[in-house]
């Protein structure tokens, strides 16, 4: 994780491993799609959910990270879609 102005991002590995812990998701995958990372997921309540958030570089890394608050609007929303 690297915070960054307040903001942390994650890179995939870290965010799929957040997703399973903070919100109690089943099965988490993930897929490139352009400058965006594809989350496809089970909730735990059953529903299959899937959203694009933004990929970042930050300075001085090669590896694209996600930021959080990105991942935690994905649930904040309700739809998920």
């Amino acid at each position: 994780m690297r915070k960054i102005d307040g903001n942390c991002y994650l890179n995939r590995a870290e965010a799929i491993g957040y997703l399973l812990h903070a919100y109690e998701v089943k099965w988490c995958m993930t897929r490139w799609s352009q400058h965006t990372v594809a989350f496809s997921l089970e909730a735990s309540d059953g529903s299959r959910l899937r959203r694009r958030v933004p990929a970042y570089k930050t300075k001085g890394s090669r590896i694209a990270r996600v930021r959080k608050v990105d991942l935690d609007d994905f649930f904040a929303s309700g739809s998920g879609a």
